[in-house]
């Protein structure tokens, strides 16, 4: 929310680096405090007063633009001037701050021209100058871009003066029609440990953040952050407000929650052979959704490359949709789950695969498959072992489902086990899978 910069470290990534985590934290979360506003808790927030706005956006903060009404916190953007700025807007500050954690935050977003909602974490400045302690935006949206969310980490100093930045953006989509954030509640969400940042919409995760990403300033740097939510009106992000803008605006908070990281973590236990241990693995979770996942390389904006089908499904009713991402150079795109695991346990996983006649992948270079590999730590960027197969479509007929598996003996050091489903596209061509039915089962952890 602070400032963009002026250069980017790296390169900015509209997608989550390579087989990012999407289930399995990295330790057990304790609900450190939470908030359903049934009431305007002073004690717990900060109502921020300023009419110094940053970014160059044009709003004075009043604490009288923020209000609690049915259960909702309520912050009140209008077109009128105040203490020398053209509009009116509402932030809140948590008076609580803490290093590490989860925040998770459900909100309805304001939609039209000049609104910049944010949900964001930053330190006290005046102990931390900006970005000496870094900052964690987890939602940034434009009022005028309803079908895109994104989410950065800032990092730097002022003295000597520089700063820099790592942001991906996230869109969703079923049956080509993009999901509009700024339609209905939804859930924005972070973790955020010493090693990485996790960035999550409605419980897809889009984006990670390592820390060798970012100069080892997660490990070294970061400082204990409050919790902001705020709408700022105009600025750098995007198109300052028109004749076209809709006065008044409502960012509205429904719930709040904090979490810390326990200390200590339960061994996984074998499960049923026929029990699966992925989330949402036949992709039926609230009528069809990415939910449990994380989201690799789904770079088509405007057209989502990976996203759910209801119009071919190999069990119920949804299914996921790859093609490729068209960068002109090879790619691969698809999902990925973790869980947590020990040395020497077996792990199993498949899944069912198909390619339709009228979108085939057949006679192309492109393929469907499958991986399992091994981390170190959840969220790690590097595998310790990993396996690889294609779904093989030769045998089949154009529009059946094929089934594929792999099995692979945890190795030492490894702690969690991740699969991934994937489009590889090493020639910029066409064509599309279909993938339902994703499994993968623990065998009972070997005893001395």
């Amino acid at each position: 929310m602070r400032q963009h910069a002026r250069y980017l470290y790296g390169s900015l990534l509209l997608v989550a680096p390579m087989l990012a985590l999407a289930q399995g934290l990295p330790a057990n979360w304790r609900l450190a405090w939470s908030d359903d506003f049934d009431q305007l808790d002073r004690e717990r927030w900060e109502l921020v007063d300023t009419p110094r706005p940053t970014n160059n956006s044009q709003q004075d903060y009043l604490s009288e633009q923020v209000t609690v009404s049915d259960g909702k916190l309520i912050l009140l953007s209008e077109n009128r001037p105040s203490r020398g700025l053209p509009y009116r807007s509402g932030q809140v500050r948590s008076r609580d701050e803490q290093r590490w954690g989860r925040w998770e935050v459900r909100a309805k977003l304001p939609t039209t021209r000049g609104m910049w909602p944010a949900i964001w974490l930053l330190p006290r400045t005046d102990k931390y100058p900006w970005p000496s302690g870094g900052e964690i935006d987890f939602m940034e949206s434009r009022g005028d871009a309803p079908q895109l969310v994104s989410s950065a980490f800032h990092f730097g100093s002022p003295k000597p003066a520089w700063h820099a930045y790592v942001e991906g953006r996230h869109q969703s989509g079923k049956e080509g029609t993009l999901t509009n954030f700024h339609a209905g509640f939804h859930t924005y969400a972070v973790d955020w440990t010493e090693t990485l940042v996790r960035f999550y919409v409605d419980d897809v995760h889009h984006y990670t953040v390592h820390d060798e990403e970012v100069a080892g300033f997660l490990s070294a740097k970061t400082a204990p952050m409050r919790l902001i939510i705020n709408n700022a009106v105009g600025g750098d992000f995007l198109n300052d407000p028109d004749d076209s803008t809709v006065w008044p605006q409502r960012m509205e908070i429904d719930w709040v929650r904090v979490y810390v990281a326990e200390e200590g973590e339960a061994p996984p236990r074998g499960t049923d052979p026929k029990q699966s241990v992925l989330s949402n693995g036949g992709f039926e979770q609230n009528g069809g959704t990415l939910a449990g996942w994380s989201v690799i390389n789904n770079a088509v904006i405007g057209n989502p490359n990976v996203s759910i089908s209801t119009a071919h499904a190999s069990e119920g009713v949804a299914s996921l949709k790859i093609f490729g991402a068209f960068a002109g150079s090879p790619t691969r795109s698809g999902i990925a789950q973790g869980v947590r695991v020990v040395a020497g346990q077996r792990v199993a996983c498949g899944g069912r695969a198909c390619t339709i006649p009228e979108d085939t992948v057949i006679g192309s270079s492109n393929r469907a498959l499958l991986r399992l590999e091994f981390y170190p730590y959840f969220g790690a960027a590097t595998p310790l072992a990993e396996e690889e197969v294609a779904f093989d479509f030769a045998q089949a007929e154009v529009g059946e489902w094929v089934t594929q598996q792999i099995a692979a003996n945890v190795p030492a050091g490894a702690t969690e086990a991740r699969v991934s489903v994937l489009l590889d596209q090493p020639k910029n061509e066409g064509g599309a899978v279909f993938l339902d039915d994703l499994r993968m089962r623990l065998g009972t952890p070997a005893t001395r």
